[in-house]
């Protein structure tokens, strides 16, 4: 988004804004004014009184006394603060001020973004510079309170997938420790940028800080609320696995096995990931982590039977979805959808045993050759595309490819196929 059309935005939002908000202060002059002298007078004090008591509910915002006067505004920050303090003079809600603030903040880093001209380094430190500075820029905006007030909301949003009822003290305590976490992020991002840890190092680090996070989280809210928060609670995990099984037709029974099965297995995923911290790298944990989706694949054919886990597994993959719904514009039918589809799965499959191997024998302190493993990707590569291309024509494969419902990896790559 180029700069002119950031502050073109900025210019109409703030107008609009600040026209509203006049509108509705004359809208309420003006119906106080038509009443009967008396009817006013009690209009007037009843609204006196209802705003005393919505003042009082809000926080302390005596900070408006050092806001400068219009002369005196020097800098962009000087003028968001004015702006603000007279937003919220006509009563503005601190949610909607925090808004502005925010918009303005990210319009006046523009330029600097601009003048990078697409290097990344550059790219990399302006935004770090921007995320650094926000929580004083939005401070000095809002105030001490009003920033609290919004940052708190802010935070607890991030830090739950669902909202769970909290006292204040737990939203303070989960408040200070996502800052806590948000600080440790930018002392990352910092190292990286400027070197002095590697990209392991940093992974570690933040899946570290991550882990410490949800663990405090889970001792201020209890089990049953870090879970509910998380959507790892019972309710939620049921529901979704109904959505899951909507066009299976499953029995009650059958429903309760496949839920077992989903709890043992993410049972196991967490303890796994928190003896492993998470480290994909690792020999074992890939090995453990097949072996425990063999044993929840296994578990669902076992109880849904063989013809309707193949039909379900197919419902579960984008791929398959998008090829049935497209299937008479890319000239497929039945067949054909079939054959990509086990073929991708195949090529998947060759992808993530030759993965577990090359950790294995890194884990045994042997070499791995690069120019081996690129061989071994184009080859697998190759002879899947051709398979394709030969079964389905060169123009459906074309438009499977341009579409990517199938994706190939590059040599020496080993990210897995979106398939």
């Amino acid at each position: 988004m180029s700069n002119k059309f950031r502050h073109q935005i900025s210019l109409v939002f703030n107008i609009v804004l600040t026209v509203t908000v006049i509108a509705i202060a004359r809208h309420r002059l003006g119906r106080e004014s038509a009443l009967p002298a008396g009817q006013g007078t009690s209009a007037r004090k009843a609204n006196k009184v209802g705003q005393e008591d919505a003042m009082a509910q809000m926080p302390s915002f005596a900070e408006q006394s050092a806001m400068p006067q219009y002369s005196d505004i020097k800098s962009p920050a000087d003028r968001r603060r004015w702006m603000i303090a007279r937003l919220r003079a006509m009563g503005v809600p601190n949610d909607l001020l925090a808004t502005v603030a925010r918009v303005d903040f990210e319009v006046q880093w523009d330029s600097r973004f601009d003048d990078c001209h697409g290097n990344m380094n550059k790219l990399a430190a302006v935004q770090l510079a921007m995320n650094m500075s926000k929580d004083n820029e939005m401070r000095a905006a809002l105030g001490e309170a009003g920033f609290r007030q919004w940052d708190q909301k802010t935070m607890l949003w991030e830090a739950m997938s669902t909202s769970v009822a909290v006292t204040s003290a737990e939203a303070a305590t989960i408040y200070d420790l996502k800052k806590k976490l948000q600080q440790r992020q930018l002392e990352l991002d910092q190292s990286r940028l400027n070197g002095t840890m590697d990209d392991a190092q940093i992974n570690q680090a933040y899946d570290q800080a991550y882990s410490d996070f949800y663990s405090q989280m889970k001792d201020v809210l209890g089990e049953e609320r870090y879970k509910k928060s998380q959507q790892l609670d019972d309710d939620f995990m049921a529901g979704n696995l109904r959505a899951q099984l909507a066009k299976v037709n499953t029995t009650d029974s059958q429903f309760q096995e496949l839920f077992k099965a989903d709890q043992q297995f993410n049972q196991a995923r967490l303890e796994f990931d928190h003896q492993f911290n998470g480290d994909p790298s690792s020999a074992q944990y890939q090995d453990q982590i097949n072996a425990l989706n063999t044993a929840r694949d296994q578990e669902y054919q076992r109880v849904l039977g063989s013809n309707v886990f193949y039909s379900f597994q197919e419902q579960q993959d984008p791929g398959y979805s998008q090829m049935k719904k497209y299937e008479d514009l890319w000239g497929l039918d039945d067949s054909k959808i079939d054959y990509v589809y086990n073929t991708m799965k195949q090529y998947q499959k060759s992808l993530v045993d030759y993965q577990a191997r090359l950790f294995g024998l890194q884990a045994q302190g042997q070499s791995v050759d690069v120019s081996t493993v690129k061989n071994y990707l184009q080859q697998i590569s190759s002879q899947a595309q051709e398979s394709l291309q030969s079964h389905l024509g060169a123009d459906s494969f074309n438009k499977l490819q341009r579409n990517r419902v199938v994706q190939f990896t590059q040599s020496g790559s080993l990210q897995r196929a979106p398939f």
